[in-house]
């Protein structure tokens, strides 16, 4: 596991957790953990972020921070948001930015290591604590923030999701 420093009242771990941060971290933020799957230079945790569980213990994390990601992941969104969702602390927050499908065939099916793209009604059909039952895909309920995909702009096309844990 990995071992966060400082401790918030209660005991929680409080930092943010930068996944899939790639080879473009050049500024380091003194709370944030940056995790990929390479070891890149300024990387602090090499991970396959398909493999589970991530080595973050439970209720650890404050934010998380998924930018390009998801599309990435060959075992889907539902272990993710699983995932995120154990090592968030309560009311601790995800923010999610990825390519949204049927938008730009560029942006979706350009990039080789794109696995799947998802569409708004994902995230407010398969999370949200009111529609979770209906499927049973998982019992882990998440709070909608703010969801938008920006028709202009540098994330045109993308569906951009800011989302707290319900626990």
């Amino acid at each position: 596991m990995v071992l966060l420093e400082g401790k918030s009242k209660g005991g929680y771990r409080m930092s943010t957790l930068i996944l899939g941060c790639g080879s473009h971290v050049n500024t380091r933020e003194k709370d944030h953990i940056y995790c990929d799957l390479r070891p890149y230079q300024n990387v602090d945790v090499v991970h396959d972020l398909d493999v589970y569980p991530w080595p973050f213990e439970d209720n650890s994390i404050l934010n998380i921070s998924a930018v390009h990601l998801v599309e990435h992941l060959k075992n889907g969104l539902l272990p993710f948001m699983d995932e995120c969702w154990r090592i968030l602390m309560p009311g601790g927050a995800l923010y999610i930015e990825t390519p949204c499908a049927g938008m730009d065939p560029d942006l979706e099916f350009a990039d080789p290591t794109h696995v799947r793209c998802y569409r708004p009604h994902t995230f407010t059909n398969y999370f949200l604590r009111s529609e979770i039952g209906k499927l049973n895909y998982t019992t882990r309920a998440w709070n909608i923030l703010h969801l938008l995909v920006p028709e202009s702009g540098p994330n045109k096309n993308c569906i951009i999701v800011h989302c707290n844990a319900i626990k």
